[in-house]
């Protein structure tokens, strides 16, 4: 009988334990969580600002070699879905010539169509 009695307070005690370092483990989880999702989307956002500065890049040097091929070239825009780069969002690429002037434009735009990023550059 003081065996039982034993065996039952030591599997109390071991579950009281273990109660206790689940809820610790609960509030490292709550407080990391946020952070971890925090510097997910940042780095998310890097690689879309990464992304368009490359676009920007490779519509001017387009355009400048079109309007080199074609002198009535005057821009273009096209389109990037997620199902041609890695982002779940849609890359619009813009570029128009002016006087010789070159001038390209990129937006990013989410799932639901939001802008989320633009950005914008000029050649001559």
């Amino acid at each position: 009988m003081y065996r039982n009695r034993q065996n039952s307070s030591r599997r109390g005690a071991a579950l009281i334990i273990t109660l206790v370092l689940l809820a610790c483990l609960a509030m490292v989880a709550g407080t990391v969580l946020p952070q971890i999702l925090r510097d997910r989307q940042e780095s998310q956002m890097a690689l879309v600002r990464t992304q368009s500065h490359q676009l920007l890049d490779d519509a001017l040097r387009n355009a400048e070699a079109k309007r080199h091929n074609e002198p009535e070239f005057a821009g273009a825009t096209f389109t990037l879905g997620p199902d041609s780069q890695p982002f779940p969002g849609t890359f619009q690429v813009a570029t128009q010539v002016e006087n010789d002037a070159f001038i390209a434009k990129v937006e990013y735009r989410n799932e639901q169509g939001t802008i989320i990023y633009v950005a914008s550059r000029s050649a001559r």
